[in-house]
């Protein structure tokens, strides 16, 4: 186990916060989590998982001990001519992920490319793009119960997945530590492109390959979404909302222009498109601003925690005030 003490943490999130660590160790194995919760149970000191930093918002300060885990291998557990599970650990980086699985002509997460951050965050936040939701590939998720060191595995199905929510957000908060996720994957493309930018591209150049809509969604996202390495963010900043037909209905009469997806009693509504015409895109406050080219994205110019919040909670009241809908925020503070 290799335990740093005051670890700086901005070159391990998206954001760029300048965030420092008590203590820092980065795990390889189980045992390394196990001698991590171990000594921090030693010296009483909280833990906090850390996973690809893509999806949080870093507190100056982090006190107790920072725990991510690297181990980033994958195994094949079963294959037949239609399909393959595999377990992969957590800290394969996801869209490397994704890539390597398309060219081995394993098809269902072609939707979510680019998406940042590693395996073990995925079930986490359910991430989705484009109509897909991780959940639909996910069998089993494994790992470290934070308080025992007991290592656990749960069924897809005991996961309680839902719109960008998991146990792990919810029931499990702050008490497990992901160490490799099972998907079963299809050797049979079904391409999904019912999402107006990918609708429009098969329109144009005819239905795609798997790896071809790959490419497709790597390409509308950095056409929206700027490169965290250039303008630090951590992607999409606020979930699209969903609201009744009453409160849709309301709402279509003032903006009959609105996109909007119809679920089964409620509609969807995106995010982005409500904050960009408040006139917001662009937008500075102070040393956060909204991205020119995507109003859900948030862009950090040297800001903290409370900077990051305090843009993020002036949108949501605008938003609130014009709409009368309650805009969540994806990215979770970590402190």
């Amino acid at each position: 186990m290799n335990l740093i003490q005051k670890h700086s943490l901005k070159s391990l999130n998206t954001l760029a916060i300048d965030s420092m660590a008590d203590y820092f160790v980065d795990a390889v194995t189980i045992d390394d989590v196990r001698n991590a919760l171990s000594y921090a149970k030693q010296h009483d000191l909280a833990v906090k998982v850390l996973g690809g930093g893509s999806n949080v918002v870093m507190a100056d300060r982090i006190s107790g001990l920072v725990l991510k885990y690297t181990a980033s291998q994958y195994k094949l557990l079963s294959e037949t001519n239609e399909a393959v599970t595999i377990e992969v650990d957590a800290g394969f980086e996801w869209h490397a992920f994704v890539l390597f699985c398309l060219n081995k002509g394993w098809f269902g997460l072609e939707n979510l490319s680019y998406i940042p951050g590693t395996v073990g965050a995925a079930p986490v936040q359910n991430i989705g793009a484009y109509g897909v939701e991780v959940k639909d590939v996910i069998q089993r998720v494994h790992g470290v119960y934070l308080e025992t060191g007991e290592t656990f595995t749960l069924d897809a199905d005991d996961c309680d997945f839902s719109y960008r929510e998991s146990i792990f957000k919810q029931a499990l908060n702050n008490q497990t530590l992901i160490t490799s996720v099972e998907f079963k994957l299809s050797k049979q493309a079904n391409v999904q492109v019912g999402y107006a930018p990918l609708n429009s591209m098969a329109s144009e150049q005819g239905m795609p390959t798997p790896l071809q809509l790959s490419q497709w969604v790597v390409e509308v996202r950095q056409s929206k979404l700027p490169e965290p390495s250039k303008l630090p963010n951590a992607g999409s900043f606020f979930k699209n909302p969903v609201v009744s037909l009453e409160k849709f209905e309301t709402i279509q009469q003032a903006n009959p222009d609105i996109p909007n997806y119809p679920q089964s009693n409620s509609v969807k509504l995106p995010a982005g498109w409500l904050i960009d015409q408040l006139g917001l895109k662009g937008k500075s406050f102070g040393s956060v601003s909204v991205h020119d080219k995507q109003a859900l994205v948030l862009v950090n110019h040297g800001g903290t925690c409370v900077d990051v919040e305090a843009a993020a909670n002036e949108i949501k009241r605008q938003v609130k005030g014009e709409y009368g809908i309650e805009l969540e925020q994806e990215p979770r503070v970590f402190s």
